[in-house]
């Protein structure tokens, strides 16, 4: 999108996380995956309010690390550019964190971390950095208080707030090229923080610092321990219209206000895997197709690497209905003229759609009701 004249560009993306709507539709319609996201395990070193994983403590059946590391050569001979490590707990504290990074960089993809930054030093960052990673780091809120309490753990935002800094220290903050940042803030909005998305936003920006702000989804331990929270589809429309003002303002950038992502579409299903350290496949985190008995056969969930190979999920009716969810979808999301670039979160659609009783394919097609347009 831009303003007659070329005044207004697109926003900065981040290398391996984010990628232009063509090149999703390109890769779905030619068979090819763009990015697999990964957990490595429940262990985790903080307890945050909003975890769609409830982790904390690893789980008795987890992947070994064999099968993590065939599942990212799997997806490089999808096609894969990029492996998110997302942790599914705290990645960095997994013991063959190293490995999997050097693993996916050899492979020839480019390894994107997801972290809170705790456990990031100075030395960590300058490893990630050599190996040509992307990271995403946390940061819900600027107020420490706010951010203790959003990630359960009282000190945690001094130790986050180091671990940026030592990102920034390590090189991450120096784009890659033109709108390519290396580095990104990952934020979940809610009742609690939704006053100062804007000044989060505006430091992102100052430092080339990608901004991944996500809404509360209703999944995991925020059922119960964010009740409440959610922000409403009015509170979207005023935070995001405020976003887009301030970026246009201050920063020359334009998008469109009704993505998921804040300046940045999220068209996952259409090119990307999301595989859980007990081997169920998703078509994003919380897309919880495993945790559906309607999706199982004989009792089990049949698309889990135990059972079928990537390359056997990906060509599978359910995942295929998934990539092309553009033809099912339902309400207002139905022909909407923004699909080449907003399919409305389809995460959000299912959650609320499966806690509202419907079934799997109903919910993941049923319309964004966050969306103001």
């Amino acid at each position: 999108m831009s303003e007659a004249g070329g005044r207004f560009l697109r926003p900065p993306i981040l290398v391996g996380y984010t990628y232009e709507p063509a090149e999703a539709y390109s890769a779905r319609d030619e068979g090819r995956l763009l990015s697999l996201r990964i957990e490595t395990s429940r262990a985790c070193n903080l307890r945050c309010r909003y975890c769609y994983a409830e982790s904390g403590t690893p789980l008795d059946d987890e992947l070994p690390f064999d099968a993590l590391a065939s599942a990212a050569a799997q997806a490089a001979s999808l096609g894969a550019r990029s492996v998110v490590i997302i942790g599914g707990g705290e990645p960095t504290i997994y013991p063959r964190f190293r490995e999997l990074v050097e693993h996916v960089a050899g492979l020839g993809m480019i390894p994107v971390v997801f972290t809170n930054g705790v456990a990031v030093t100075n030395e960590l960052a300058r490893f990630l950095f050599e190996h040509h990673a992307s990271v995403m780091t946390k940061l819900d809120s600027l107020k420490p208080e706010l951010q203790d309490f959003l990630v359960g753990r009282t000190g945690a935002f001094q130790a986050i707030w180091q671990g940026l800094q030592n990102l920034l220290a390590a090189g991450f903050g120096t784009p890659s090229g033109p709108g390519r940042l290396r580095l990104g803030i990952s934020f979940v909005t809610n009742t609690d923080n939704l006053d100062e998305t804007a000044e989060v936003w505006r430091f992102g920006r100052r430092h080339n610092i990608f901004l991944n702000q996500e809404v509360l989804t209703p999944t995991g331990r925020a059922r119960e321990q964010l009740a409440g929270k959610i922000v409403s589809a009015g509170q979207v429309r005023a935070n995001r219209l405020e976003l887009l003002e301030l970026d246009r303002r201050e920063f020359g950038y334009d998008w469109l206000p009704y993505t998921p992502l804040p300046g940045s579409g999220c068209l996952q299903h259409l090119y990307s895997l999301y595989l859980t350290i007990r081997g169920d496949v998703r078509p994003c985190a919380p897309t919880k197709f495993d945790e559906n008995p309607a999706l199982h056969q004989d009792g089990a969930y049949p698309h889990n690497l135990r059972r079928a190979s990537l390359a056997e999920v990906y060509g599978s009716p359910l995942f295929d209905y998934v990539r092309h969810i553009d033809r099912h979808l339902e309400g207002k999301c139905r022909g909407c003229e923004h699909n080449d670039e907003c399919l409305g979160c389809r995460g959000f659609a299912y959650s609320e759609g499966v806690n509202a009783g419907l079934s799997p394919l109903q919910a993941l097609r049923s319309a964004y009701s966050l969306c103001f347009k």
